[in-house]
């Protein structure tokens, strides 16, 4: 008992060094459970894993390859010890066969892509939205004449980077080692090959220089332009402020007069249009149908045009009269977004489209930092959708560096032409979300 008494005295006499103590004591049994927890997790899944690498092949088929696009400075630079650790294991015990490649920046990963010559049955994005965008950009570029081509090249994404928005809405919610969880079942989607389509947009500037031509630009998430955009660009500035920075941005950001308060623009946009023959072509039809499987003896042979789209619907007698016709709004806000149904994982699509949203005009410090807030926590848009639409052309009143947002990358304010591409993108996708 005077052991006890002893001990008491001692521990109130010296009651800082005794929290510190117990704090330190419980960070360490918390650190040791998960690290237990995670090795049991990845120990299971090794096991469930193998059984796909030791079945035996036919002698006629090669053994599955897939080109992983590893950017090293996502996740605060933990992306290649991460994908290390959890996604690369059940890939070689799946038998499937990796060639690695270090993003170094955005045009490299496009110009990889684009001149990829090495066969591959996928190429994996072990990244954020960033990556995953210029990978969709340099598949869209090497294949720009041929639709169906891309489609056949699937996409993998593992949810290693900052924003993980795409990925983020085949997640299931996990209580304990959710990203994880989030990593394995990315990686699972991989391996047993479960497959989606999604869609894809296309960005071209309406302003192009014939003798210096810029390319288009693909994304499948969204297109941002406005103060909360500004705002959330400018979150690892305060990295000191550690898990509460996307916090803090908002905090010491919303009275600021460099971000885009005013977004002033002219808007043109075409409705939403299930298939008609005006847009779906002849010619685009042609390109997906026959060239894919042309030989060389067809250079001989007459050409011939057939109408076989994906839902064995012959659009070219479909009319619509409102296809392709442009009505245009004045826009006046401080934050504007385009994006894709991707963002909404929709069960049932009637008509594919792009979603128009639209902030306020004028808002108090309080209420910006609130919905900023909000957006982070909840990924929920701090903007209202106002109309869809399925081509759009953007006239933006200019001011000095202002910036646009196309899935989180940010590209220099310029008058652009946004085209929605249906169902364009194939990606792997977990069971139960397909």
């Amino acid at each position: 008992m005077a052991k006890v008494l002893n001990l008491l005295k001692t521990i109130r006499n010296n009651w800082k060094k005794s929290v510190l103590g117990v704090a330190a004591f419980s960070y360490g049994i918390s650190y040791g459970k998960q690290t237990y927890d995670a090795e049991q997790l990845m120990r299971q899944c090794c096991e469930d894993v193998a059984k796909y690498g030791d079945t035996s092949c036919s002698t006629n088929v090669r053994p599955r390859h897939v080109t992983v696009i590893l950017n090293p400075a996502a996740k605060r630079r933990k992306a290649k010890k991460l994908f290390e650790k959890y996604c690369e294991p059940l890939l070689h015990l799946a038998g499937i066969s990796t060639t690695i490649i270090d993003a170094q920046s955005g045009s490299h990963v496009r110009n990889v892509i684009t001149n990829l010559e090495t066969p591959t049955d996928a190429i994996i994005v072990a990244g954020g939205d960033g990556t995953l965008s210029d990978v969709t950009t340099g598949l869209m570029r090497k294949y720009e004449h041929n639709l169906h081509s891309v489609k056949q090249c699937p996409i993998g994404v593992l949810p290693l980077g900052s924003t993980n928005t795409i990925a983020s809405m085949f997640y299931r919610d996990y209580k304990d080692l959710a990203d994880i969880h989030h990593m394995i079942d990315a990686t699972m989607a991989i391996i047993k090959n479960n497959l989606k389509l999604i869609d894809a947009i296309e960005i071209k500037l309406l302003e192009n220089d014939p003798e210096n031509s810029i390319k288009p630009v693909y994304a499948v998430g969204s297109i941002k332009w406005g103060a909360w955009s500004d705002t959330h660009a400018r979150i690892d500035k305060y990295w000191y402020w550690g898990f509460l920075r996307k916090y803090a941005a908002y905090v010491f950001n919303g009275y600021k007069s460099d971000l885009n308060w005013n977004c002033n623009a002219i808007m043109k946009y075409t409705n939403p249009c299930k298939g008609c023959s005006h847009c779906y072509s002849k010619e685009l039809s042609y390109n997906q149908s026959t060239n894919f499987n042309r030989r060389w003896w067809h250079a001989f042979l007459p050409k011939k045009q057939t109408f076989v789209p994906d839902n064995h619907v012959d659009y070219s007698k479909v009319v619509n009269e409102d296809c392709g016709t442009f009505s245009e709004i004045p826009i006046s806000t401080i934050e504007l977004c385009i994006t894709t149904e991707n963002l909404m994982n929709v069960p049932v699509r009637s008509i594919p489209s792009l979603k128009i949203a639209l902030g306020p005009k004028n808002i108090s410090y309080t209420t910006f930092v609130e919905k900023g807030w909000k957006q982070e926590m909840d990924n929920e848009l701090p903007v209202n959708t106002i109309l869809d639409a399925k081509n759009i052309e953007l006239y933006p009143e200019i001011n000095e560096n202002q910036m646009l947002y196309i899935d989180y990358e940010e590209y220099e304010l310029k008058p652009i032409q946004i085209k929605l591409l249906p169902q364009s993108i194939t990606i792997f996708c977990p069971e139960f979300n397909r």
